[in-house]
């Protein structure tokens, strides 16, 4: 009983820590993004810089720009899609296919320890409840919490 209403807590928390995580990195994510404009304002002072100076080699001058434009494309393109379908969806399937297959096993050995349970002369109900423990409980409880409260989450206004 103890472990189920801990399993109900911990699947609640576990709902939170996202939102407790977005709202630290939120801090991250403007000093990320005032990094990348003071990058560009250097970029950009540089390239003033560069077209005011007056420099005997013109391919100098050409070959600081490009690496300059190369700096700054790459801080562009930073978690943006890849562009190729098979790779996107791919990344969008990783965490719903590792689930998939974790549930599968599990239910594969739910079902293996009720054929043992049967095979072994125990009746079927009496299978099932041997198959069915605390834990099992523990994590129903989990998962239901998780989810139910991410539906406060969900309807955001």
């Amino acid at each position: 009983m103890i472990l189920t209403l801990l399993s109900m807590l911990g699947g609640g928390l576990m709902r939170l820590l996202p939102e407790v995580f977005a709202f630290l990195n939120k801090g991250r994510d403007y000093a990320h993004e005032l990094a990348m404009l003071d990058r560009q304002a250097e970029l950009e002072k540089t390239r003033e810089a560069s077209r005011r100076e007056t420099v005997m080699v013109q391919g100098d001058i050409d070959t600081t720009l490009a690496l300059l434009d190369a700096q700054r494309s790459a801080l562009e393109g930073q978690m943006q899609r890849v562009g190729i379908w098979w790779a996107d969806a791919l990344n969008f399937l990783v965490r719903p296919l590792a689930t998939y297959y974790f549930l599968f096993i599990y239910g594969a050995a739910k079902t293996a320890m009720f054929v043992l349970a049967v095979q072994h002369g125990v009746s079927g109900w009496e299978a099932i409840l041997r198959v069915y423990d605390d834990e099992d409980r523990a994590i129903l409880s989990g998962i239901l919490a998780f989810w139910f409260i991410g539906r406060v989450f969900d309807k955001k206004p």
